[in-house]
């Protein structure tokens, strides 16, 4: 994932990297894999730092990008489900511990009947 300088492709070469970065990072959103979307983005802004991109490139970039951001979304929506269901069951837990007479534990707290 590394992006050649401008001094050793052509511009044609950096768009084509820059797309294909662009490419990668989405089939990592897509798959979950968060590192390597970041990975491809800091690549990308390498590249681009170093060359000039038609209004075509950015246009179609812009497209990608908008696609990673609504993966993006779906994962901080599932995210959130799951958090929500996380704090449900441990309510319900505790309603079920209160029910019982138990005392819900202290944070860290580990109890062991012998």
């Amino acid at each position: 994932m590394s992006v050649a300088s401008s001094s050793q492709t052509t511009p044609r070469d950096d768009f084509h990297i820059i797309e294909l970065l662009t490419t990668q990072a989405l089939e990592a959103a897509q798959c979950g894999d968060w590192d390597r979307v970041d990975a491809c983005y800091d690549a990308r802004a390498r590249g681009l730092a170093s060359c000039k991109i038609d209004r075509a490139c950015a246009q179609r970039i812009l497209a990608v990008d908008d696609r990673v951001r609504e993966a993006i979304l779906v994962a901080q929506a599932g995210l959130s489900s799951l958090l929500a269901d996380a704090a449900q069951a441990r309510r319900h837990l505790r309603r079920l511990r209160e029910s019982h007479g138990q005392h819900e534990p202290e944070h860290g707290t580990l109890h062991h009947e012998a």
